[in-house]
């Protein structure tokens, strides 16, 4: 097969996996997210010098207007693809308004989440918030042991410690599953260990599950 070739079989399963993505997505994000495919506008000028800045870490197929937009993987509806371990490295601190993540912290182990929280505060002005959406363990788990029998029942519980989506077990997709599983209490204490002061716990907003689901709002 011919280099031309190959890259052209390359973009074809990118534009099917971001859309298979993009149907997931609509029925589980709010109106508010452009989802999936998008030609995304450039953000200019050197992120160094950028100051008030909300980011939106773990994007995935959701791009929110007005947020720098950040993912590591190609396949995401991005401004810019890094490791959340390089962001201190392309943002100044106290630089960030609003950090923000949608179920994208619990794809990081302990220690990671641990050294991500001290950066966040740092990259975070006086008075920021990081903005925590995530399933909590203790719901996840409540909800298993109240679902014997009621394998579809059952099924959303594992999901929202695993990360999968139903139509990768039908269609046997790999997934990657989570790293770490946090209930309110552990993620409270974690934030206060890395100086966040004033630290909220309510109902989420965004995928609308609060049977599974937490919305932490710490402050610097």
């Amino acid at each position: 097969m011919s280099v031309r070739l190959i890259k052209q079989a390359a973009v074809l399963a990118a534009r099917i996996g971001r859309r298979s993505r993009y149907e997931i997505a609509k029925r589980i994000m709010p109106s508010t997210a452009v989802l999936g495919p998008k030609v995304v506008p450039r953000v200019s000028g050197p992120l160094l010098e950028k100051r008030e800045i909300k980011l939106n870490l773990g994007c995935g197929p959701m791009h929110l207007d007005g947020y720098i937009n950040i993912d590591a993987d190609p396949a995401a509806c991005a401004d810019f693809y890094m490791d959340f371990g390089e962001l201190e490295q392309a943002f100044a601190a106290a630089s960030a308004r609003e950090i923000l993540m949608i179920h994208s912290l619990s794809y990081l182990n302990l220690w990671q989440a641990r050294n991500f929280f001290r950066a966040a505060h740092r990259l975070l002005m006086p008075g920021g918030t990081l903005v925590i959406e995530l399933p909590a363990i203790e719901k996840c788990a409540k909800h298993l042991l109240e679902s014997e029998g009621d394998l579809p029942a059952y099924l959303e519980g594992v999901r929202g410690v695993f990360a999968f989506d139903l139509s990768e077990i039908t269609n046997q997709i790999a997934f990657t599953p989570y790293s770490f599983g946090w209930s309110a209490w552990h993620l409270q204490q974690e934030l206060r260990d890395a100086s966040f002061s004033q630290i909220v716990v309510t109902e989420p907003k965004f995928h609308e599950q609060p049977w599974r689901d937490i919305r932490v709002e710490a402050t610097k």
